[in-house]
């Protein structure tokens, strides 16, 4: 169990982790992204894209519900999955 304060912190953390990621995964997607000067074959790419957004997606969602149990728990309110 947390204290108060430090389940806010950790929750603002949290939800401030979600930047990098959204910054990691654009610019994933801008290396893989198929253009004269380089870049991949438009399948593989394709297969980049749909791997990248499940995993990013599944970072960020788990991420986003950290910090709000954690901001709920900083109230008071306790639940249990």
């Amino acid at each position: 169990m947390l204290s108060q304060s430090a389940a806010r912190i950790l929750s603002l953390v949290f939800m401030a982790a979600v930047l990098p990621l959204l910054g990691l995964y654009g610019l994933l997607m801008k290396i893989v992204t198929p253009s004269p000067d380089g870049g991949m074959e438009p399948t593989v790419a394709t297969i980049c894209y749909i791997a990248f957004t499940a995993l990013f997606g599944a970072l960020i969602t788990v991420a986003v519900n950290f910090s709000r149990q954690l901001a709920r728990e900083s109230k008071g309110q306790y639940q249990t999955p």
